[in-house]
């Protein structure tokens, strides 16, 4: 039995955004797990980019490259969403063949995935950016249309289930966690250790 396959769509994994950062660090666990075939969708990176193919997991860059013919630039500026994926979500589906696609980003920059016409043979989960209420009417019946919605916070979760009156499948919130690298240094005098800081000198 082969393994599932996972395709994540969000900004480039070697990017230092917020969404790059939090896909990085799934897409990092998933792999350790040895469980899956993992994939990459990353927006504002392209495929030609060393940076994505010293991933661990598939990458698919969702930028055209500088050297791309102009009839094709015209094609992929005609539509805002090309640059999050969109002008090469069916390519990618086609080579990749994803079980399940996920998402966590904004909705603007993920419903493409819905009106895809392989909407039907992958399980599509979502996690979209949640920070006011009430949400826009349309985005409510996209999220309701995913198999898996899970929020940044639970505030969030409560906002989704009242307004779809629990037709979106809410299965829990995933805030993200502190990564060990932003662990904060204690005393000032082991911050003047750590940056070989002179112990005599004031630090303002």
């Amino acid at each position: 039995m082969r393994k599932k396959r996972i395709l994540f769509c969000s900004e480039a994994t070697f990017l230092n955004t917020g969404y790059a950062t939090y896909t990085r660090e799934i897409l990092n666990y998933l792999h350790s797990t040895g469980k899956y075939e993992l994939a990459e969708l990353g927006a504002y990176g392209s495929q030609q980019d060393p940076r994505g193919q010293e991933t661990p997991w598939k990458f698919y860059g969702a930028s055209l490259p500088e050297d791309a013919p102009e009839e094709a630039k015209k094609k992929y500026n005609s539509t805002p969403t090309n640059q999050f994926g969109e002008y090469v979500f069916e390519s990618v589906c086609l080579d990749f063949f994803p079980d399940i696609v996920c998402d966590i980003r904004d909705f603007w920059m993920l419903d493409f995935q819905e009106r895809s016409p392989f909407r039907k043979y992958f399980k599509w989960c979502i996690m979209p950016t949640v920070d006011a209420a009430p949400q826009a009417r349309q985005w409510i019946y996209t999220y309701s249309g995913a198999d898996a919605c899970l929020t940044y916070s639970d505030w969030a979760g409560e906002v989704l289930q009242k307004q779809s009156s629990g037709k979106i499948n809410y299965i829990g919130s995933s805030p993200p966690s502190a990564h060990p690298a932003y662990k904060p240094l204690g005393q000032s005098e082991d911050i003047k250790e750590y940056y070989n800081i002179d112990p005599s000198k004031l630090i303002i």
